[in-house]
């Protein structure tokens, strides 16, 4: 039953939620009422003490000799309603006695019958009892009555039980629908934000999203799988067509180059070979954007000022201002090819725009390990300095580079291969000119104990 319910709509179990509490307060209510009412514990102590008195005295009245009257009052004294028999003379009111409404002899004879002859003595004629109430027999006889102080009254009144009641009637429903919400509505709705934060468009489980609970629920999920489904089909046919696209263009690139290789005009090469190297970069860096060589590399503990140190090197001895800055040893644990090839674009792209470049190692205060790319070029208006590592997305227009092309792929990949290594990247504008590209990762990616590097002097003076 509860199975079906939970599985049901997620209206229906709200509706139920928020009436059937009031409901079953409603049915408690009026059941305790009724119980209250026709229950004898519930009648009051006056009252209870009254019908004592008319049952004594109905069985003296009935008694046939003096024994069974004494008997009669000597069981009744032993309940605590303390009873002594006197003359009908003590029936007349005492001068001067004024008693308290709150006084129990004044509230036993309210609930008395109106027949019975009553009236309030400080003591008996014989003295044995004090404050009485005595009431009448008839054939000149009457019965004293000391009645025992009543009871304290319970924790909890009937006017406090009807307005507990009223209480829980709100406050019940409420408590359950803020239950209910919070574990059927927003719980997977959480769990639902956390599959999306972590999916990943071309990897992972085909259906992410479980699909279970509430019949809402099951049907986001549904949707929410088969639009996964959905994407990762057009993502792997998009990837399929430019894999194919860029491995078909490599054949004929080759046969441009053989050809103008075998050009007798010196310019006319020299400006074909150059476009063809263009060319066959933008298809490395497509294939690299597509590959899964980033996904697979496994970390290894790297020694990142030799990595650092080889990158500049290869870029100087092909004529490029290009230095490293850091210390001499630092390991750390990283994806060494892929790390290489962030720092090889971003080198790549300051040389078309800067002299000078320096790719610079540090550790900041948290442990972060911080690899900046630090050039003397145009730097970035700060509208582009996120825009440029969208993929397929060019600002060459920002920084009049010395060369133009490629396809927008080498900074996204940068940004792809910082993510994977979960670090960040920033691009920040330098004073008076220039541009850092400033990436940080985690310190827990920190391999061994070493000579930590030193913080870099212009650590990335900013501008804006």
């Amino acid at each position: 039953m509860f199975t079906r319910f939970q599985a049901g709509s997620i209206r229906r179990q709200i509706a139920a939620l928020a009436v059937g509490p009031i409901g079953c307060l409603v049915i408690l209510g009026t059941v305790s009422e009724y119980l209250l009412r026709d229950d004898p514990e519930s009648v009051s102590y006056a009252r209870a003490t009254a019908l004592k008195i008319e049952t004594v005295i109905d069985q003296v009245k009935a008694s046939e000799s003096a024994e069974q009257r004494a008997a009669i009052l000597d069981a009744t004294s032993k309940t605590g309603l303390q009873v002594e028999e006197v003359s009908a003379a003590e029936l007349s009111p005492e001068a001067d006695m004024n008693i308290s409404f709150e006084d129990v002899r004044h509230l036993v004879q309210n609930n008395m019958p109106a027949t019975f002859a009553t009236a309030f003595r400080t003591e008996t004629s014989t003295g044995k009892l004090h404050d009485v109430l005595v009431v009448g027999m008839g054939d000149d006889r009457a019965l004293a009555f000391l009645p025992a102080s009543p009871p304290a009254d319970g924790w909890i009144s009937d006017q406090q039980v009807t307005i507990v009641l009223q209480l829980m009637a709100v406050v019940l429903p409420v408590a359950l629908l803020s239950l209910y919400a919070a574990r059927v509505i927003a719980a997977p709705l959480l769990e639902f934000a956390k599959a999306a934060e972590t999916l990943r468009p071309d990897d992972g489980p085909d259906r992410p999203f479980d699909e279970s609970g509430a019949a809402e629920i099951r049907t986001l999920a549904r949707s929410l799988n088969d639009m996964r489904s959905r994407v990762r089909g057009m993502i792997d046919d998009r990837t399929r067509m430019l894999r194919a696209i860029s491995h078909d263009l490599r054949t004929p690139l080759t046969r441009l180059r053989l050809r103008a290789e075998r050009s007798t005009q010196p310019e006319l090469k020299t400006a074909l070979l150059k476009d063809i190297s263009a060319l066959s970069d933008m298809i490395n860096d497509t294939l690299t954007y597509l590959s899964k060589e980033m996904a697979t590399e496994k970390p290894v503990n790297a020694d990142l000022p030799s990595l650092l140190a080889t990158v500049c090197s290869d870029f100087s001895d092909i004529g490029y201002n290009v230095r490293y800055v850091g210390p001499e040893r630092f390991a750390y644990r990283c994806k060494p090819r892929s790390l290489a090839r962030a720092i090889t674009n971003l080198v790549e792209n300051s040389s078309k725009f800067a002299q000078e470049i320096s790719v610079e190692l540090s550790v900041v205060r948290n442990g972060t390990v911080r690899i900046s790319v630090v050039d003397d070029g145009p730097g970035l208006p700060g509208s582009l300095r996120t825009r440029v590592l969208e993929p397929f997305f060019k600002a060459d227009a920002a920084r009049t580079p010395t060369e133009r092309g490629g396809f927008g792929l080498g900074l996204s990949i940068v940004d792809d291969i910082v993510r994977a290594h979960g670090g960040t990247i920033e691009l920040l504008n330098r004073a008076p000119h220039g541009l850092a590209a400033q990436m940080d990762f985690p310190a827990e990616g920190h391999a061994t104990e070493g000579s930590a590097p030193a913080k870099s002097a212009g650590d990335l003076a900013r501008a804006g």
